[in-house]
């Protein structure tokens, strides 16, 4: 008899969670309002893969945990979530700091409400169900060369059938 009731975690396939993070990552960078600071780094795929460029306004998705299953289905598919969040490095400067840390929130803010109202294309056999922001933008992390990094923080919840 087990002392505690939590069921064990049970991950996706590594093959799959690649999958999903491509396809996730395809879809985010479509995404109408990515600043132009941004694209000027990287016009083809302005949004990273767990990736962010020193001195120079840039923005990464980066996973928070592997995605997991969260309900079998009798038929042998499964719902699953994958744990995300979307980060926006700026560079404040003195001057206009407050205006660009608040405009980096605003803009990650609508980023997340975006996304509650598109759906990626997860590839055969794989369908989005829900993706949404499970905090508001904020400010996380500041660095000695005067880089700040936002991030929103998000969930999205597919079904393999």
């Amino acid at each position: 008899m087990s002392l505690t009731s939590e069921k064990p975690v049970s991950y996706v396939t590594a093959e799959e969670k690649d999958k999903i993070s491509r396809n996730l990552l395809i879809w985010l960078n479509t995404f109408p309002d990515i600043p132009d600071a941004v694209l000027a780094g990287n016009p083809m795929t302005p949004i990273n893969f767990e990736f962010l460029t020193d001195n120079m306004p840039c923005m990464a998705l980066s996973t928070i945990q592997a995605p997991y299953i969260v309900k079998q289905y009798i038929y042998g598919g499964y719902r699953a979530e994958y744990q995300f969040k979307i980060i926006y490095r700026i560079i404040p400067g003195n001057t206009s700091g407050p205006d660009k840390r608040l405009k980096a929130d605003e803009l990650l803010d609508r980023f997340g409400d975006w996304s509650s109202r598109e759906k990626p294309d997860l590839g055969p056999g794989i369908r989005a169900l829900r993706v949404e922001a499970t905090t508001r933008a904020s400010k996380f992390a500041e660095y000695e060369n005067g880089d700040e990094d936002h991030q929103i923080l998000m969930k999205m919840t597919y079904e393999v059938i």
